[in-house]
């Protein structure tokens, strides 16, 4: 049995949101180090999480890795009606051998708990990859929102120098510059030049999660073939992309 208690479910309400827009169903992998929605790559392309830490609970446990299938919308709806109800403490269990999702969900008014039961299907593992962190460029996420609306290419190419990140395609060409303090760079010139390659597509992935965080973190995965998007959501839950080919 895999346990978390989440005493304001805003948060996780709203990622279970974004998440819902992409795809019906999502993996729910969960670890003693984390907890991950997660839609797959062969969806729509490249792979989208909504990623948290244990300290991101008020409780959480759990003693093995396990991953599983479940239906996005069905699980949004309850916790968003619950929370409508001012059930907005939720403790959620997932019994492995029953193949079954629990939510009980508390009221401050101390009534008893509601309890509602949701099916869950066998799920293959995702190699999300492994981020390189020594390499990366951050800029704000009002301007990543700008890219995203100028560079409505497939593919955006990003070119991090010590002084400047260059963002462009075919039509168009966007530079933040690093000592007027536009954007953040490190790691750079240390070794073989970098280059992230950036899918603009779908748009929606991009410009949606970035509502929902402060900056956008760029890093190459650690074979250095893919690019991995952070967006972090406080301190201890993030968006994390990851397109495999950048």
């Amino acid at each position: 049995m895999l346990v978390f208690n989440l005493e304001n479910s805003d948060t996780f309400l709203d990622a279970l949101y974004l998440l819902s827009r992409f795809r019906e169903d999502a993996n729910i992998e969960w670890s003693p180090s984390m907890f991950s929605i997660t839609i797959p790559h062969h969806y729509i392309e490249l792979n989208v999480a909504f990623q948290m830490m244990p300290q991101f609970f008020n409780y959480y446990f759990s003693n093995t890795t396990h991953i599983s299938k479940v239906h996005l919308q069905p699980l949004f709806y309850t916790i968003k009606s619950m929370k409508e109800y001012q059930y907005s403490s939720m403790s959620l269990f997932l019994f492995k051998n029953l193949e079954r999702l629990l939510i009980k969900f508390y009221s401050p008014r101390e009534e008893l708990p509601l309890i509602r039961k949701f099916g869950v299907r066998y799920a293959v593992f995702e190699d999300f990859g492994n981020v390189d962190f020594e390499i990366f460029v951050s800029i704000d996420s009002l301007q990543f929102r700008h890219i995203i609306q100028e560079c409505r290419d497939y593919m955006v190419r990003v070119t991090p120098t010590h002084s400047h990140v260059r963002f462009c395609n075919e039509v168009k060409e966007i530079i933040f510059k690093k000592e007027e303090g536009e954007c953040i760079i490190e790691g750079v010139g240390k070794g073989p030049a970098v280059e992230f390659l950036i899918p603009v597509y779908p748009t929606h992935v991009y410009y949606n999660i970035t509502f929902q965080a402060q900056r956008v973190w760029l890093f190459k995965s650690a074979d250095k073939c893919g690019t991995f998007i952070i967006a972090p959501v406080g301190l201890f839950a993030q968006f994390a992309i990851y397109f495999p080919l950048g």
